[in-house]
């Protein structure tokens, strides 16, 4: 029989040797390394520092330092839209700013839909400002010094026909789909402004409906645009609006 070998003090004494030279080892390593890790920390904290600037806001904020190459880039880039969260039919409750409500969905003028689904992709047909009655907004858009003169308004009043327009697209839409929850996105919506000879502010009259779209849709109601004057519109409207949406793919099916 092969008993084990009794350990010995003296090869304890030499395994005890033999742990403290190691941690002496790692503590030299260490006392060695950490000053250079601390300074490369701290290089790169610097670097990193430049690559931001102070905020000229009182708020103390902070803004990125833009590469004059990537300000094309930059200017493409969209800030958050408010209110992301939640489905167009829950964003409307929030949209109808009291004593706002959706129109009635009128019915069409004349031998034509109001509504042309192809593929998933909806055509609407010209809507004018119906909200909250048909004869709200009615008249020429104009520059401030010509509004009130031979029912002329301004571009403020026109934006707001443009919002009476969205509204009463979106009744339209909730009309022919059930529900606004099946719009997917604005692809494209061309505006037609109702203008006094001399009136070039079309695009922010168009903003009316653009921003309702947006707080009904989120970054999803932002579609491409025309705004576009005219000497003239069916029933007198100061603003007449059709577009193009796209359907979620669920309702297509």
């Amino acid at each position: 029989r092969h008993f084990p070998r009794p350990v010995s003090v003296h090869s304890g004494a030499f395994a005890m040797d033999s742990f403290k030279g190691l941690a002496n080892k790692a503590k030299a390593w260490g006392d060695e390394k950490l000053p250079q890790m601390k300074t490369k920390m701290k290089e790169l904290g610097e670097k990193t520092q430049k690559m931001i600037v102070p905020s000229p806001s009182a708020s103390g904020a902070t803004q990125a330092v833009v590469d004059p190459a990537l300000l094309g880039l930059r200017a493409l880039q969209r800030p958050p839209i408010p209110n992301p969260e939640g489905t167009p039919e829950m964003r409307l409750l929030v949209v109808l700013q009291p004593p706002e409500t959706l129109p009635p969905p009128p019915a069409p003028a004349g031998t034509y839909d109001f509504c042309v689904v192809v593929g998933n992709l909806v055509y609407v047909s010209g809507i004018g400002p119906l909200a909250p009655t048909p004869d709200a907004h009615l008249g020429k858009v104009g520059n401030v010094s010509d509004s009130g003169n031979d029912g002329v308004i301004d571009a403020v009043l026109g934006a707001k026909a443009a919002r009476a327009c969205a509204l009463t697209m979106l009744a339209v839409l909730r009309d022919n789909l059930g529900s606004l929850n099946h719009v997917k996105r604005l692809v494209k919506a061309v505006g037609f402004v109702n203008s006094a000879p001399d009136f070039i502010d079309q695009p922010r009259v168009m903003n009316g409906f653009s921003e309702t779209m947006i707080e009904m849709f989120g970054d999803a109601g932002r579609g491409a645009r025309s705004a576009v004057g005219v000497s003239s519109l069916p029933k007198g409207w100061a603003v007449e609006v059709e577009a193009v949406f796209e359907l979620k793919e669920n309702l297509c099916k």
